[in-house]
């Protein structure tokens, strides 16, 4: 049975649900979530929920027992809760941001705050005006948890913060070095490593049996020219998870004995890299490890672990999502799952350890239907150079999968990030307009290893491009897409990768649309390269403008290529990609007699924020690709600036 009184209750703090029409509207897809967070009390009295409004955040907590809201905080309008945790049986702590001025976009205020389960004693539990990172909730502590901090020096430090006013005792043992880095801690809550970084491909990796143990280098990222990343300790805190990046193919999981220092390779997948590791929350046993290898799957390292078994029958009843612990007691006898899919943004499900059985908690995005939605299909291609190429593609509920029109969607990034499948909500509004979409994880994109992320490197306008050409030229080789109606559409980096291959490739696509994008690279690239010292690899990922000659390589410069319609958004306060980018390109393309149209958000920054500055986007967006796609027609002349 649903939670009915719950739901209720939130609803009463929200607004009312839409009722869908056909097709699905617009607003429902840019619709905030129901819930950002939902996580169990340590006891597995409470849930507590991060609730979204229009113009804030809120947080509220249920008696799982009487079904009942016991206490909640909403906080002033245009302040939005972060993240929280039960930091005991009765108490959380929780962050918040804050629109400020005509800025559209919350900041961090830095402050931690402090709430019971009931609802009382709120108030700021740390605010001293320099960010505190909890590392620890102490499951066996209620007065304290472990934070990490800046010293007066600068150099990173730790400590006891009381969960009641927030002042911290420091515990700092035996630096091993000076300097900004970060701590890792055991399952028993004890400071065992540190990762010290110079620049992003030159850091080190100390590590110790124990807090009152020596200090031991165990990875030289400047040496080895390998990159680490810990993950766990196992259950006895005597070994260490980590995964490290091969010289060809994905990135391997490994562990350090603390006591032998042997360092053993457990895992490695053939496509793609290690993810998120599983563990017990009884004995932090570690027990799986993800891999988002087209569909999501999880290879079982104990398969005898009951929460092994328990997640392989939630498996089993959900055979066409994935299925994902997110919370559990501590004593595992309740734990929380989500299930999501293409077709589920997100179902909360509260699974009895004794009873064996799952109760339906919420739902993220009720008011969407899922027989509705379009399926994504994960499919792989080789690129020019037979490089193997994964894309995502989701064409229309209903249609034939054949010979439709196509938007071609790069992410951003583009170094790290990638595509995966899952809801989407900007893939599944178009989809139901009739577009089938292509999301395309070329060169350079993560979670296919080092070697096939540095190959983007200072390949903007180059095989990075090439990939999504050849990518487009198989979605038509394939019978997906019709020839004649396909557009190329990104935000960011894959603006950037919109509107070049609007340049490079001419007749390949009827439109092209940026968003928030960078077009003109050697100026994209002093600005990029103003501060952040060693950290900043501006230069390795663009080119250098003195060497490497990036003009030839930038949209904005290449204006007269492009003879198709162009759309461009840009967010007033953008400091990733300054609205002075968007204006070069929309001024070039003006310039050169390309019909051009140009939205600029005040106060939004590196994508909207504001719901009615989304809905005014995807609404623009749609009346675009309607034009250029449905109708056939391109505009002889350029359009005239949107206001």
């Amino acid at each position: 049975m649903r939670l009915k009184r719950f739901l209720l209750a939130l609803l009463m703090l929200s607004t009312a649900q839409p009722v869908l029409s056909q097709p699905i509207p617009v607003e429902d897809f840019w619709k905030r979530s129901s819930f950002s967070q939902v996580k169990i009390s340590p006891d597995g009295r409470y849930l507590a929920a991060t609730v979204p409004f229009e113009k804030l955040r809120a947080l509220v907590v249920m008696d799982l027992a009487t079904k009942q809201i016991t206490g909640s905080f909403k906080p002033q309008e245009k302040a939005y809760i972060g993240e929280f945790y039960w930091v005991s049986n009765k108490r959380l702590l929780f962050t918040s941001s804050v629109r400020e001025g005509a800025n559209a976009s919350p900041s961090w205020t830095g402050a931690w705050y402090a709430m019971n389960a009931d609802g009382s004693n709120i108030g700021t539990a740390y605010g001293r005006g320099y960010f505190a990172q909890i590392l620890d909730t102490l499951k066996d502590d209620d007065k304290f948890v472990l934070v990490q901090y800046a010293s007066d020096t600068g150099s990173s430090t730790y400590g006891r913060m009381n969960v009641e006013n927030g002042d911290i005792r420091p515990t700092f043992k035996k630096p091993p070095t000076e300097g900004y880095g970060q701590f890792v801690t055991d399952n028993a809550a004890q400071v065992r490593g540190f990762i010290k970084a110079k620049s992003y491909k030159d850091s080190k990796v100390y590590m110790r049996a124990s807090e009152e143990a020596d200090w031991v280098v165990i990875h030289d990222q400047k040496a080895t020219g390998q990159d680490f990343e810990a993950k766990a300790f196992s259950a006895d805190n005597q070994m260490l998870y980590y995964t490290l990046s091969q010289t060809t193919g994905p990135n391997a999981l490994f562990t350090y004995n603390f006591k032998t220092g042997e360092k053993k390779q457990i895992a490695r997948d053939d496509n793609v890299d290690p993810g998120v590791l599983l563990s017990s929350p009884v004995d932090d046993s570690v027990y799986a490890v993800r891999y988002e290898d087209g569909f999501p799957r999880y290879e079982f390292i104990d398969k005898a672990n009951p929460f092994a078994r328990n997640l392989i029958k939630l498996q089993a009843s959900f055979p066409d999502a994935d299925v994902y612990p997110v919370s559990a007691t501590n004593d595992g006898n309740k734990i929380i799952y989500v299930v999501e899919s293409d077709t589920i943004a997100g179902e909360y499900y509260l699974f009895d350890n004794t009873t064996q059985k799952a109760e339906h908690l919420v739902s993220r995005a009720s008011w969407i239907d899922s027989a509705k939605l379009s399926l994504m299909d994960p499919m792989k291609f080789k690129a020019r150079d037979g490089l193997d190429i994964e894309v995502f593609v989701t064409t229309p509920k209903g249609s034939s999968g054949k010979n439709l029109p196509l938007i071609v969607n790069p992410h951003g990034g583009p170094f790290g990030p990638y595509d995966s499948w899952g809801y989407n909500p900007e893939v599944q509004m178009l989809a139901s307009r009739g577009y089938a979409v292509m999301q395309v994880n070329f060169r350079g994109s993560g979670n296919y290893g080092k070697e096939f992320r540095e190959k983007g490197y200072r390949q903007w306008g180059k095989t990075m491009q090439d990939d999504l050409t050849d990518a487009t030229r198989w979605a038509i080789s394939q019978g997906i897409a019709d020839p004649d109606r396909i557009c190329i559409y990104g935000a960011s980096y894959g603006a950037y990768a919109a509107l070049m291959g609007a340049a490079k490739e001419p007749a390949l696509y009827r439109c092209a649309v940026g968003n928030v994008g960078t077009y003109d690279l050697p100026t994209q690239l002093n600005y990029s390269t103003n501060g952040g010292g060693g950290m900043n690899p501006a230069k390795a990922f663009f080119g250098d403008v003195a060497q490497d000659d990036v003009a030839q390589y930038s949209p904005a410069r290449l204006a007269a290529n492009i003879r198709i319609p162009v759309m461009l958004f840009a967010g007033e306060k953008d400091t990733t990609c300054p609205p002075e980018q968007t204006e070069m390109m929309y001024a070039a393309l003006q310039k050169v007699g390309t019909p051009a149209e140009m939205k600029i958000y005040p106060g939004e920054g590196h994508g909207n924020v504001l719901k009615e500055n989304q809905i005014d986007y995807a609404n623009r967006l749609l009346a675009f690709f309607e034009k250029r796609l449905k109708e056939g027609t391109v505009t002889a002349s350029p359009l005239k600036p949107v206001k």
